[in-house]
């Protein structure tokens, strides 16, 4: 992102809130007042919707309300299937279809007719979510027969999204690919599906060695849910050289319910020191990594303890890609806190396992 982009979302996020949202509550009264940060957060994701600047921004920003603040969302998201890029299209479409949102039936129905080819899958599997199949079968014929490799990855990532076992069948066939972006989705899709073959092969390739490999072979495996891995996760968080591979792990578990990465994820977030550098990887593409896994992992655990730092981050930070993941990360927080709890008692000053 060029600086004159990122420079400009903050400004505008402070004079949108200023006299309209309660400011974040002080330290002090972070524990007693978690609902004070949520709708700043909200207002920071509903405006990178609107980033124009950046369309991966209003991706990243349709990602979060859905999976973050769904039922709140469906107006922005609704309006988002009509984008004028085919990036945002395609993810408000997916999300539509993950919420099952008749209303946007009418949009998801347009977008069968995009230009754009990926568009297109994205609106066959809305429309699967909302009850027509009969489009259903363009997702297998493209993943299977198509010769760019984006549109296959597509279709995979769309047909192990669709939660249907007999998708199975065509995602191993899709792990011949010559792409190993395909390959991977199809390998995800199917050790979510249950598949124990793929759960195995993510085991094998989340201790490669390889950073992004084992990033996205411990995401892979926490969309599982499966509690089996949590010592694999826990070996990780421990001993992985790449940080990144650490902080994957540190969401993991905190998606299983366990804290044990918090104090990790809050340093990285705070910390300007990220660890080892490939090479080939920018200093501020590293910057950026380590920053929106934190964010996540903090989100993931769910303690409220890193509200105050997440709400930091989104005032002090120009980039809005960061300011999209710490307001995804409070939101989540604070939906976890349906009651917020007591205090913790002072021989357990964090509250966590």
């Amino acid at each position: 992102m060029h600086q004159r982009d990122a420079a400009i979302l903050l400004p505008l996020f402070v004079v949108v809130c200023q006299g309209c949202v309660t400011p974040p509550p002080a330290r002090s009264d972070a524990l007693a007042k978690p609902a004070h940060y949520r709708p700043r957060a909200m207002e920071c994701l509903k405006r990178g919707l609107q980033y124009k600047y950046n369309p991966a921004v209003r991706v990243q920003s349709v990602e979060a309300l859905q999976s973050a603040a769904p039922q709140e969302a469906l107006p922005w998201l609704r309006a988002a299937v009509r984008d004028e890029h085919p990036s945002v299209r395609f993810a408000s479409c997916v999300a539509v279809g993950l919420l099952q949102d008749q209303v946007a039936s009418q949009a998801v129905v347009a977008c069968l007719h995009d230009p754009d080819p990926s568009v297109r899958l994205a609106a066959v599997f809305a429309c699967h979510r909302l009850g027509d199949t009969g489009h259903t079968g363009e997702l297998a014929d493209q993943l299977l027969t198509n010769e760019d490799p984006l549109i296959r990855r597509n279709a995979a990532l769309l047909l192990g999204l669709l939660d249907e076992q007999g998708a199975v069948k065509v995602l191993a066939k899709a792990m011949k690919d010559a792409d190993a972006g395909v390959q991977n989705h199809a390998l995800e899709a199917m050790a979510v599906l249950g598949v124990e073959e793929a759960s195995q092969q993510l085991c094998f390739l989340a201790n490669s060695g390889i950073g992004s490999q084992e990033v996205f072979a411990v995401n892979a495996l926490a969309r599982t849910g499966d509690a089996r891995f949590l010592d694999t996760y826990r070996l990780k968080l421990d001993g992985a050289v790449h940080l990144e591979t650490r902080l994957a792990a540190a969401r993991a578990l905190g998606l299983l319910g366990h804290g044990d990465g918090f104090e990790l994820a809050l340093r990285s977030l705070r910390s300007g020191r990220h660890g080892r550098v490939d090479p080939e990887d920018s200093p501020e593409a590293k910057r950026l990594r380590i920053t929106t896994l934190a964010a996540s992992a903090l989100g993931a655990i769910g303690d409220p303890a890193a509200l105050q730092a997440l709400s930091d981050l989104i005032e002090d930070n120009d980039d809005p890609r960061v300011q999209v993941s710490a307001a995804k990360a409070i939101i989540e927080i604070v939906g976890r806190q349906s009651v917020w709890p007591e205090p913790p008692a002072a021989n357990n000053p964090t509250g966590r396992r």
